[in-house]
């Protein structure tokens, strides 16, 4: 076989060729120019990534939605055919009523009593807070009579607390 002209060449010079050697410069451009793409990231699935979050954030608000009419529906059905949660309602909007009335008696006694204040909405921001337990746990079984008659009871007592704090100060 016959050596080409250049390899030929190539051969005898070779100690020439290896003295001087090229740059990083260089190098990084011809790395370039054989591989264009080595620049730039690849994204693999980039289009599944914002399509399922398109699809969360459309699904999320529709559920959270149908979470929030169900309950509403349940509680609606469940205060027409349960006696007791009718009744429960009638009795919070009757205390609510008794309470607030009183609590207006006592607000103008608090210039006389200033420490009635801290006492009263202490006490009142307790049974409030067991009210509110009730009531969660009111809406996890609609129709536990044991519940029903706690909140009733909740609410006995602040009636209680607010006529005895009147019958007490005599503003």
């Amino acid at each position: 076989m016959k050596t080409d002209r250049l390899e030929k060449f190539v051969n005898e010079n070779r100690h020439e060729f290896d003295q001087m050697e090229p740059s990083d410069k260089s190098w990084e451009v011809i790395s370039q120019r054989l591989n264009p793409d080595s620049g730039k990231k690849t994204r693999k699935f980039g289009w599944m990534k914002v399509a399922a979050a398109v699809t969360l954030l459309a699904i999320l608000p529709a559920t959270i939605y149908y979470l929030s009419i169900s309950g509403q529906k349940q509680l609606v059905r469940a205060i027409q055919v349960d006696p007791e949660i009718r009744e429960l309602m009638e009795a919070e909007a009757f205390y609510a009523q008794e309470v607030s009335g009183k609590l207006a008696e006592i607000q103008k006694c608090y210039k006389v009593y200033p420490e009635l204040k801290s006492e009263i909405e202490g006490d009142l921001n307790e049974l409030e807070a067991m009210y509110m337990s009730l009531k969660k746990d009111l809406r996890e079984n609609v129709s536990n009579k044991e519940v029903i008659e706690a909140m009733i009871e909740n609410n006995r007592y602040r009636m209680k607390l607010v006529e005895d704090v009147l019958e007490q100060i005599n503003c």
